[in-house]
């Protein structure tokens, strides 16, 4: 019997990691008046269409044009369909919040489809909600973004009561325009 026969080969199931040298992050730097600026929502969260609903109104009020895409498949054709539409978005918007990191799969799909704009040179602003940072954080370093921007949320949000969850977009609107790069 030869010495490979009692020999089996483990093969890892991921990619080797981008590296450490993270790609770069951009801001706006300017106010949001006259740019427009993506909102990535996903049909499976009610939670984060309001929320996002709620900050594209605030941007238009800012002065900014607003364009909302909805997504909602990661696989297949509808999902290859998903990601060509993000793409072409990130070609033409000035800036970029994308969301929601609120589970596994709904997390790697909002750090993709966000990196996609930092790929263009667009600020972006990747929101995940807090139970689900250290995976976002993993993923965006893993695809060379480790200094992508990411907002974090309260967990959960869908079971949350409407009034709470406009309190909360309110709250964190300021927020997002800080890590888009908005002077204050």
């Amino acid at each position: 019997m030869s010495p490979r026969a009692n020999t089996i080969q483990v093969r890892r199931p991921t990619a080797a990691p981008a590296g450490d040298t993270a790609a770069p992050s951009f801001t706006l730097g300017r106010p949001v008046a006259g740019l427009t600026v993506a909102l990535r929502e996903d049909r499976a969260w009610r939670s984060w269409q309001l929320i996002g609903d709620i900050w594209a109104e605030r941007l238009r009020r800012d002065g900014a044009e607003t364009v909302t895409v909805e997504t909602g498949a990661q696989v297949g054709r509808p999902g290859s369909d998903d990601r060509k539409q993000i793409d072409e978005l990130a070609r033409t918007a000035d800036a970029a919040i994308v969301g929601l990191g609120t589970c596994g799969s709904c997390t790697t799909f909002t750090i993709k489809d966000a990196v996609a704009f930092e790929q263009q040179d667009r600020p972006v602003v990747a929101v995940v909600c807090e139970e689900f940072l250290v995976h976002g954080q993993n993923v965006a370093r893993h695809l060379g973004h480790g200094d992508l921007k990411i907002l974090v949320l309260p967990y959960p949000l869908e079971a949350r009561p409407e009034e709470e969850l406009r309190a909360i977009a309110r709250e964190y609107y300021p927020r997002v325009l800080e890590l888009l790069g908005v002077p204050v």
